[in-house]
């Protein structure tokens, strides 16, 4: 086997693996952020990857070259190009955002970033498909990651102080995140696209309980919503994923967004504690008042301009308070809010609306419950390489794939004069 057919077949495993942190495991004790100084925190936050900006790069350039090139996947390649050219979209206001933030290199930066990100994804997955190789990038992820978790228990910094499992991970949150999209993304393809394997359903069922020894509660629920959801009827999983993502939309970003421009400005942590999921309450009010006080809600800060940035946000910038580690919005849908303004993220949801219109396959669209209810207490959609933005895209680029999947059967039945 060549070089180049190896990479296409087990391009999108590297992809998973990077996502997982495979590649930038940390072996070091776990602590909380509280426990770091906060002018290293603050600095790494800000600073380059270099191996990631090569990983990417490389990826992008050989996934695109490759797929214009390819006369086999033409089948593939409308329905791809279309899922892509609405991430594309997506992109694109995060450039254009650059424009009037305070950080635009950092922004068009991360913009770009996105397009190599989402390009690269979506062709590995398309590759994959085509060379039915779906099912042992799942197995090798899985058994790579099991042994990832083991290897940092054998070294005594896979738990916490508190005896809850991180593995090779920064915090059992994210280990408990990757964990819960690795098993629904595997149980999401393996319905969809009919991969029978007695081996890799044992491995899931190792992997939920590498879950819930994480006990990252969030991670487990997000875990067994998805489950339950299967259970239900494609209409009925269309209503409940719709009409969250159209209640958490209007509650976080819209309600606070028109009301702010009617002179009634309105939102959440009005109406909550400070102590609220967490600390987020107060989290939430400080970043609800910045987006008011200094007229941001309109267009917002721009795309990665407000987080890691090298500067803490004036409202969080207090010495006495935990704020001046807050290095996310704790929601995805207030982080929009804070990078595009009630405008841009309005367009940005309505093109996420869209990538799913069509979609018929119940498995994704349960899937689809993972990053919007995530979305609620993380900030994880539309963000650098986080598990649940990685499940998002691929759930947008799986639908496009099954469609057509769907079309090929129909076609051969038709054949064989089964219909």
């Amino acid at each position: 086997m060549n070089v180049i057919i190896w990479l296409e077949k087990y391009g999108l495993l590297l992809m998973l693996l990077f996502c997982l942190g495979v590649f930038t495991p940390d072996f070091s004790s776990k602590m909380s952020a509280v426990n770091h100084e906060l002018d290293v925190l603050t600095n790494s936050l800000a600073q380059s990857n270099a191996f990631k900006q090569v990983f990417w790069i490389a990826v992008f350039i050989f996934f695109t070259f490759r797929f214009f090139i390819n006369t086999e996947i033409n089948k593939l390649k409308p329905v791809i190009t279309y899922k892509i050219a609405i991430l594309m979209v997506i992109c694109v206001v995060a450039l254009l955002s650059a424009s009037w933030s305070n950080y635009p290199f950092i922004s068009m930066k991360r913009a770009m970033f996105q397009v190599l990100f989402c390009t690269s994804l979506s062709l590995a997955l398309c590759f994959s498909y085509f060379h039915k190789s779906i099912e042992f990038n799942l197995k090798s992820a899985v058994v790579i990651c099991t042994l990832m978790v083991l290897l940092a228990v054998i070294q005594a910094v896979g738990l916490n102080e508190s005896l809850q499992l991180a593995g090779y991970s920064k915090s059992k949150n994210t280990m408990g995140v990757n964990l819960a999209v690795l098993i629904v993304i595997s149980h999401m393809w393996t319905k969809s696209f009919n991969i029978n394997s007695k081996v890799l359903n044992v491995m899931l069922v190792i992997l939920f309980v590498l879950l819930v020894l994480t006990q990252s509660k969030t991670s487990i629920a997000l875990c067994v919503i998805y489950f339950l959801m299967t259970q239900l009827s494609l209409i009925k999983i269309k209503v409940i994923t719709f009409s969250l993502a159209i209640l958490f939309f209007s509650v976080f970003i819209l309600i606070p967004g028109v009301s702010y421009h009617i002179n009634d400005y309105q939102h959440i942590s009005l109406y909550v504690e400070d102590d609220f999921f967490t600390g987020r309450g107060i989290i939430w009010d400080a970043l609800y008042y910045d987006l008011g006080f200094f007229d941001e809600i309109t267009l917002g800060y721009g795309y990665g301009s407000y987080f890691g940035v090298g500067v803490i946000p004036f409202v969080l910038d207090d010495k006495y308070s935990f704020l001046q580690y807050v290095s996310s919005a704790h929601n995805g849908y207030l982080q929009l809010l804070l990078q595009f303004g009630v405008v841009g993220s309005l367009f940005i949801f309505m093109f996420f609306i869209i990538s799913m219109l069509r979609s018929n396959n119940k498995y994704l669209h349960a899937a689809l419950i993972i990053p919007i209810l995530h979305n609620v207490t993380e900030s994880s959609i539309f963000r650098d390489v986080n598990m649940a933005w990685f499940l998002m895209i691929v759930i947008i680029i799986s639908s496009g794939i099954y469609l057509v999947r769907d079309e090929v059967i129909h076609e051969q039945e038709i054949i064989n004069g089964n219909v």
